[in-house]
């Protein structure tokens, strides 16, 4: 079963950008498509029937250039690819209580008027920079879910927050809250997969586009057939990173020292 599943738009269906009669078109607008994760039963990016008749929805999916998906996965790669300490391992097991108690901390100390900022800044924030570090937010889209991704030796932990709800209390995603672990080069692979199964089909996306007649629809045919092979270049140049051992490596003494610290004070 695939991790990451996608459909691009037909070309008929995307709409081209700004406004008549100055429109355009580009390799991040033909992306436009469905988006899904699938962690074992789990949907990710799938939108209740409720939430898509509030919206007027035409898709379940996250439908969004899948462009900004690649573009803001592959940022965490460098960051996915370290290992971190078994101890922080096990908290991503229950992230929302590190999170509750780092929340909890911090409304402790940001009553000190003096020094309440500079404890944002300097303690609070390098506290969390390891979960924040590996973790995609969705911020373009509303109620956007969030994953982090947790490596420890050739296991990675993914963990979501898909519980927002409308302001009738209906969720807005179908799926819960929730975690799975797998095996690190399996998970590797699976990015994989995606990327060949994505390329390929963009590439047959960019083989139309330069056929079709655009009319008064700006696109540079040309450009668009080579940042086509850069966007490729891009992506596996990226991958490559998770084959690889990380070149920085987190202060993790010195989180574990705020951590021990916050654990004194609440």
């Amino acid at each position: 079963m695939a991790m990451i599943n996608f459909k691009l738009k037909e070309l008929d269906k995307i709409s081209p950008w700004g406004q008549e009669p100055e429109l355009s078109l580009h390799w991040f607008g033909l992306t436009d498509g469905d988006l899904w994760l699938t962690f074992g039963n789990e949907t990710i990016y799938e939108y209740t029937k409720e939430a898509i008749d509030l919206w007027g929805n035409q898709s379940p999916y996250n439908d969004y250039p899948l462009s900004r998906f690649i573009e803001d996965f592959t940022e965490l790669f460098d960051k996915i690819r370290e290992p971190i300490p078994e101890a922080f391992y096990d908290l991503s097991t229950d992230l929302k209580k590190f999170q509750s108690r780092t929340k909890k901390w911090l409304e402790k100390h940001y009553t000190d008027k003096d020094n309440g900022n500079d404890f944002y800044f300097d303690v609070y924030d390098t506290l969390i920079s390891w979960v924040h570090a590996r973790t995609l937010s969705s911020s373009h889209l509303n109620y956007g879910p969030q994953l982090s991704f947790f490596r420890y030796n050739n296991k990675v932990r993914v963990v979501w927050d898909t519980e927002h709800r409308l302001k009738n209390g209906t969720p807005v995603w179908t799926a819960k809250s929730g975690s799975v672990e797998m095996e690190y080069t399996g998970f590797v692979q699976k990015i994989k997969s995606f990327g060949q199964s994505f390329f390929a089909e963009m590439g047959e996306q960019i083989r139309l586009a330069v056929e079709k007649d655009w009319g008064k629809v700006e696109l540079d045919k040309q450009w668009l057939v080579e940042e086509h092979e850069g966007r490729i270049d891009e992506f596996y140049f990226s991958l490559a990173l998770l084959e690889q051992e990380a070149e920085y490596r987190t202060d993790w003494a010195g989180i574990k020292k705020l951590f021990d610290r916050m654990t004194n004070e609440i």
